[in-house]
């Protein structure tokens, strides 16, 4: 897969949708955050800009010929374990490649304020990869670039076919974004999280595992 060429097709797509939604530096470059700031959110919309990276991204693989994209008329059920927000609108992208699994673009809401939040999401059904922003709030606003940055790594996961997710129930999971993984409630519960990982990949892992081939061949 040519992931260069991909990186400046969603580039040249996000020049367009991103065009209402700029970048921002990181607020606390001294890493200095006064108390207040964690009980608000001065400027949910500036958030958007994830939204319009999805858009871009979404725009990028349908141009390509590597995806079909349907706009989900349920998206609060499009998922095997909802994820913590209220997705209020869904994006599925369906990779023409038969052996690829589907990629899930979630939107909901900060302060009620519409596509401030991206749920990435992969499978049908769904499992949630990672939300964005984890948190809102101004304390923990780092800058656009690293939330920008977290996109294009989960997108390229699962387009490459290197992305994973283990599921043992009881919200016990892993995911797997190539070179990097997280692991929720593992540690104590089962094998090594790096062996879970490879008889996932193997097939032979005992829990429920979603994973993929790349979209392109």
């Amino acid at each position: 897969m040519d992931l260069e060429g991909l990186g400046r097709a969603v580039d040249e797509a996000f020049a367009v949708t991103g065009v209402d939604t700029p970048p921002w530096p990181d607020p606390h470059p001294d890493g200095e955050v006064r108390d207040e700031e964690y009980s608000r959110c001065s400027e949910p919309e500036k958030y958007r800009v994830l939204a319009a990276r999805a858009d871009a991204w979404t725009q990028a693989l349908s141009r390509l010929g590597l995806a079909e994209v349907e706009t989900v008329t349920d998206p609060a059920g499009i998922w095997r374990r909802g994820p913590g927000v209220a997705v209020s609108g869904a994006v599925r992208l369906h990779p023409v490649r038969a052996d690829a699994v589907p990629l899930v673009f979630g939107f909901s809401a900060i302060d009620e304020v519409a596509r401030t939040v991206l749920v990435v999401g992969a499978g049908e059904p769904a499992v949630s990869l990672e939300q964005l922003p984890d948190c809102g709030c101004d304390a923990c606003d780092s800058g656009s670039d690293g939330l920008l940055e977290a996109v294009d790594d989960l997108v390229v996961a699962v387009v490459s076919g290197t992305f994973v997710h283990v599921d043992a129930g009881e919200g016990r999971e892993i995911v797997c974004t190539g070179d990097s993984w997280s692991a929720s409630n593992w540690d104590g519960f089962g094998p090594p999280v790096e062996e879970a990982l490879a008889a996932a990949r193997a097939g032979r892992s005992p829990y429920r595992v979603v994973r993929g081939r790349a979209w392109e061949r």
